[in-house]
């Protein structure tokens, strides 16, 4: 099996703990190349014998790298990288509703309603929608969920005028799709994503959110979402957890 840490050195003399040094050169292994997602981790024994370390300090660091979701143990066969909770798959001709994803990808979906408001659109939002500042705009934002583990916050912002009549008690139910409410009640469809992603921070109501300390990497996705005519439906905030959530994009070449 091949570790990537055969050269690493720790020193008990840091002021950081062995088991904290320990827990970082693990971690910089499933970022990194040394381990994919779903790969057995060499044993407490062996990275005790690797590291020059105890193995109660090794087993220390594992703890908490099970407890922050990034390994998993299994009784029977050792720890393992744990495959991420969420595969989102984003693109430009690709727009689809977290929970029809969720339902592709074989997990139970689910959200909690942290904000629902109707408010006049700030210069930000209304460049995004294409409408006139001051338009009112709902502000939908939604704890999501999988498998009843937070992976995401998001925040919607919809033109009120595309959807008419829509309130709080629409997203009463965990799993209510909008995407759903959209085309069945609206006669709305979705169809292009225009997006961005980058690394935030999380802020205090975050944080609590999704499980994560004050100022944690978050990973930042903003997206303008049309319909088949260019016409923006939705302004999208997605906050999303760095060790549940993996974006994926696929593109296809053609040679000529």
């Amino acid at each position: 099996m091949t570790t990537g840490i055969n050269n690493t050195t720790l020193d008990e003399n840091k002021y950081t703990p062995l088991y904290l040094q320990v827990e970082t050169t693990l971690k910089e292994m499933i970022e990194g190349t040394a381990y994919s997602p779903g790969d057995r981790i060499a044993s407490e024994r062996e990275l005790s014998e690797m590291l020059g370390v105890s193995r109660m300090t090794v087993r220390r660091a594992i703890e908490n790298l099970v407890k922050r979701g990034l390994l998993e143990r299994r009784s029977t066969s050792g720890t393992y990288v744990k495959e991420p909770q969420v595969m989102r798959r984003v693109g430009k001709e690709f727009a689809q509703g977290l929970t029809q994803m969720l339902h592709t990808t074989g997990a139970q979906p689910g959200s909690r309603l942290l904000l629902f408001e109707i408010k006049p659109a700030p210069l930000k939002i209304s460049e995004r929608l294409k409408i006139h500042i001051g338009e009112s705009v709902v502000v939908l934002r939604r704890l999501r969920l999988a498998n009843d583990v937070p992976f995401c916050i998001e925040t919607s912002y919809l033109p009120y005028k595309l959807v008419p009549g829509l309130c709080a008690d629409d997203f009463a139910l965990e799993n209510t799709s909008l995407y759903s409410i959209l085309r069945n009640r609206y006669e709305i469809e979705v169809s292009k994503n225009n997006e961005t992603i980058k690394m935030s921070y999380a802020t205090p109501e975050e944080a609590e959110n999704l499980g994560l300390n004050l100022n944690s990497p978050v990973i930042l996705l903003r997206a303008v979402v049309s319909d088949d005519n260019n016409l923006p439906i939705e302004y999208l905030v997605s906050v999303n957890h760095p060790d549940r959530v993996v974006f994926h994009s696929m593109t296809v070449i053609k040679s000529w």
